[in-house]
Parts: structure tokens; sequence; C-alpha cells
């Protein structure tokens, strides 16, 4: 079935809309795995006849498996630059693939929780998406296809490596985790630098879920592992969770010390908030950095009780804001462009945002704006 934007739009992606036991800390949990087929060149190194034999071995065997017979399919050639822009966006492919041409395959299956890419960097890269912070049943989603790909084709694997990769370095399990975590507390404290170097030392990567925007842009970030080396994929798990959870504690630390900084008169976050409510209440056009910050601050609002509506819960805004911050992006609005005639001139996105937020700020209420006289 062939990809429409259009239905992937109105057909959010479940895992980011939906929170976990963590609240607003963790947005959902990544995980990618890549398989090769033996005796086949490698896509960065193969011809455009090699990744043609690849795909007729890959895609009717995907096609096969069950969540996969009616899933959206797509040949990259059938794909404009803004629809890859959007998908990137949404972090459902990698820059990589956002690249590719012929020969080159994209699978979606309906519920947007697995991602599929054929002569990616590997002949075989699945992206799977959890919500909250939920590594079993990210796994299961992982692995559900390859086994059953397993049950009619060999992938390439070593018995002192594990399976074969186009980087010798990342030969083993195949499989990277990551999380995506909504820190506004340390982000706004100026705290990410000390993060950054701490999270080094302890052999894993930090980085910023909106790259193109700034490191910290949006207060959300992407949290990984390298990819697991042969038999370590448990201590992997584990190693990212310690983490992981250290980092929730610490956040949701720095949120109740910014409360209490509020309730003692001190401006400085609600001032944040204040100006963020304001923007989405009145401008007339938002870019795509605005837009970020100030769906995060609108989160942190929320998660605080500072934002509330008669019609819904928390749990209820959080996943409006979750949903409006992945429809936010330059390509997902589906403007038609996002150029300019003049310098002074707004791009048609960024029009289209301050339509898309109204819903949100004419059912809620924000209880720290200032009395009017």
């Amino acid at each position: 079935m062939a990809f429409n934007f259009q239905s992937l739009q109105k057909q959010l992606p479940a895992w980011f809309r939906q929170g976990g036991a963590e609240g607003d800390v963790v947005l959902g949990t990544m995980g990618r795995l890549v398989r090769n087929l033996p005796g086949h060149a490698f896509p960065g190194w193969s011809t455009a006849e090699g990744r043609k034999a690849v795909a007729d071995i890959l895609l009717p065997a995907i096609l096969e498996q069950p969540g996969f017979k009616n899933a959206w399919h797509a040949e990259m050639t059938e794909l404009d630059y803004g629809f890859r822009r959007a998908l990137l966006e949404r972090r459902q492919i990698s820059p990589c693939m956002a690249a590719r041409q012929g020969g080159c395959h994209l699978l979606m299956n309906r519920k947007q929780d697995t991602v599929v890419m054929i002569n990616e960097e590997e002949h075989l890269a699945i992206h799977s998406f959890a919500p909250g912070f939920d590594f079993d049943t990210l796994l299961q989603q992982l692995y559900r296809l390859p086994m059953g790909l397993s049950q009619a084709l060999d992938f390439a694997q070593d018995a002192h490596t594990g399976y074969l990769t186009s980087l010798p370095a990342e030969a083993g399990e195949g499989v990277q985790l990551y999380t995506v975590l909504h820190l506004p507390g340390m982000t706004i404290s100026n705290m990410v630098p000390q993060i950054n170097r701490g999270i080094e030392k302890l052999q894993l990567h930090i980085a910023p879920f909106y790259p193109h925007l700034g490191e910290e842009c949006g207060c959300t970030y992407i949290l990984y592992t390298t990819p697991a080396p042969l038999g370590a994929l448990e201590d992997t798990v584990a190693h990212l969770t310690t983490i992981t959870g250290t980092l929730i504690e610490r956040e949701n630390q720095v949120r109740a010390r910014l409360q209490e900084m509020t309730l003692r008169g001190d401006v400085f976050a609600i001032d944040r908030l204040n100006r963020s409510y304001g923007l989405m209440q009145y401008a007339r056009a938002i870019t795509a950095a605005e837009w970020a910050d100030a769906i995060s601050m609108l989160r942190l609002g929320v998660a605080a009780g500072y934002i509330t509506s008669p019609d819904a819960t928390s749990d209820e805004l959080l996943a409006e804001l979750a949903g409006l911050a992945i429809q936010g992006g330059d390509f997902a609005t589906t403007a038609p462009t996002t150029e300019r005639r003049h310098p002074r001139e707004a791009t048609a996105a960024e029009l289209a945002r301050c339509t898309a937020v109204r819903h949100f700020i004419n059912h809620t209420t924000l209880h720290t704006a200032p009395a009017t006289a």
C-alpha cells in the first residue's frame, strides 16, 4: 500500500502520544535492529543491480509477515523531499535513508510502531518505538519481524562476533537502544553541559532530538547506547535503564525545586511558561525553534498543574501537546513551501503552526497569568 501523508498525519504515532509511569520525563523508547544478507555487497558499496537483488529477496518476505501484509510501502524514488523530511523529523527514518533512491524501500506498519528500511546503511534496518519507559515491549516489537524472516532467510553472522554489519566495530547483536527524554527543568537550569560530560564517562551518548534547531531546542534529548556486542544485550538494557532512571529522578528534583522557587516569589520559571503560552495565544507566525521551545514549556506547565482544562485530564493534555510537537516541523505541517520570497515574510509552515495550536489554547487555562488591573 502506497504512503499517504494525510493518513499518516491523522494517525499520529501512539508511542509518542502515550505517556508512561514516568510522566512527562520519558517520552518514549526507540530501538534499531540491523541485519545483512550473506553474499551481497553492503548498500554503500553495492550497484543498482545489487540493491535490486537484495530488495527482491527481502521485500516479498517482509510483506508476508504478520503486521506487514497491509503495511505502507514505497521505493524511495516515490517519496518527495518534503515527505522524507517529515519522516526524518518524526525520527521514523534515518538521515541515510532520507538520501536513498532506487532499489531502497521503506515499509511502515499501520500502528506506526515499526519502520523497515531496505538498503539503508545495512540490507535490513528496523526501527521500533514504544511509549514510556518499556524496553521489554520495545524488544518484543523489534525482534518480531527478524525472527519471522529467519525461518526463510539466512543472515550474515559469525560465531565469535555475531551479526555482521557494514561497520566492523558495530558487529554483534545488531541492536541499538534509545530513550527520548524531556528535560526542561535541567535545560533551563543550565545543567545540560554537566549531563553531557557525565554521560560520556558512562559510555552512553546524548544528542538533541531537534539537531537542526539547536542543541537545547525543545528541551528534548535522545539518550542512546552503542550497538550491543554479542551476548551483551541484557547488560546494555540494564545499563541504559539505570542511567535513564537517574536522569528521571534528577529532572523531577529540579522541577520540584523550580516550583519551590515559584512559591517563594521567584518568577524565573513562571516567566518562561507565561511567555510560551502568550506566544501560542497571540503570535501569527511561529518558527520551528519557537514552536519546539514553547511546546516544551507548555508540557512542563501541564505536568506542574499550572495549565488545566475542564474538558481534559492532564494526561490528555500532554498527549495533545505530544501530537502538536511532531506536527509542528517545517515539513510535517504539510505546508506547500518553507521558503520566503523576502526576509520578513512568514512561511506557510510558520502560519500553519498558529492554527494548529488554537484548539489547545482555547480549551485550557493558564493559572499563572498575571492579574489585570
